[in-house]
């Protein structure tokens, strides 16, 4: 068996070391990305006015204050209907009734209703279709 060029405790002081080289590496970025988000947010942190609202959102601010609300009227009526709400009821009664009948399908459905009407499948071969299994006839 081939003997490693480096022996065990050099690898391993190179392993803490590259680790140790990345580590100091990634700090250094992120106090450079740090310092350069906090040099971008400054001027939105020390503004005290809100920011201001884009085109579109000013757009339907115009519109909501060009168009003044539309008073709510309320509306009472001038006089009772002449025919009584009891009569009212019986008429909508008998017009749901009439659109609720079905009509009564002819023989020829019914008997092409029965020749197409095809028998359930056993439980065997429902079970069978289900989870791909073919059945195979025994010799």
């Amino acid at each position: 068996m081939p003997r490693a060029p480096l022996s065990l405790c050099a690898g391993v002081i190179a392993y803490f070391l590259a680790m140790a080289g990345l580590s100091l590496v990634a700090m250094q970025l992120s106090s450079v990305v740090t310092a350069k988000a906090i040099a971008l947010s400054l001027p939105f942190m020390l503004d005290k006015d809100p920011r201001k609202p884009s085109r579109i959102e000013q757009r339907h601010i115009d519109v909501a204050q060009a168009i003044p609300p539309m008073p709510v009227a309320k509306v009472a009526a001038l006089q009772e209907s002449a025919v009584s709400y009891d009569v009212l009821a019986a008429q909508l009664d008998t017009a749901e009734t009439e659109v609720l009948e079905p009509e009564p399908a002819p023989r020829v459905r019914k008997r092409l209703a029965a020749k197409l009407r095809m028998p359930s499948p056993s439980a065997a071969d429902a079970f069978n279709r289900s989870f791909g299994v073919i059945p195979v006839a025994a010799n």
